[in-house]
């Protein structure tokens, strides 16, 4: 692991890892996929803003990550097309596992019910995925 050096990116960086353990542990020992999923989508959102922010010139910083803020700090696409912005052109592999989990959405928390633990599984894969591109690229 490559911890970033702005207290930002790092911030972002160690929430992302924190939320896939979360998300793992509530899949394992609860058994409870959407909670999973839930969380596990802020660890790809979170190592994404970290990235985007790593990437970011110093003097852009407080800028980029004041878009953050909203709706669209969320949105899994809107945060690749930073990403692609920055001339982070992601290989093929992840861009399939973005693809999977950009549906992901912080309404999540309002879908009733347990959620399929096959989804899980392969959402969690995805994201460590992704996670690990990520962290290659810090």
């Amino acid at each position: 692991m490559a911890i970033p050096k702005d207290i930002n990116a790092r911030l972002y960086y160690r929430v992302a890892y924190q939320r896939l353990e979360e998300g793992q542990l509530i899949l394992k020992e609860l058994r409870r996929p959407r909670a999973a999923i839930y969380l596990t989508g802020y660890a790809v959102e979170c190592i994404a803003k970290a990235l985007i922010v790593t990437m970011t010139p110093a003097k852009e910083r407080a800028a980029v990550i004041e878009s953050f803020r909203g709706g669209q700090g969320h949105d899994l696409e809107w945060l690749r097309g930073r990403l692609a912005e920055r001339g982070n052109i992601m290989p093929a592999d992840v861009r399939r596992e973005w693809t999977y989990v950009a549906s992901w959405t912080v309404d999540l928390r309002y879908e009733p019910g347990p959620g399929s633990i096959k989804d899980a599984e392969r959402f969690l894969k995805s994201a460590e995925s992704i996670l690990s591109w990520a962290d290659r690229r810090m």
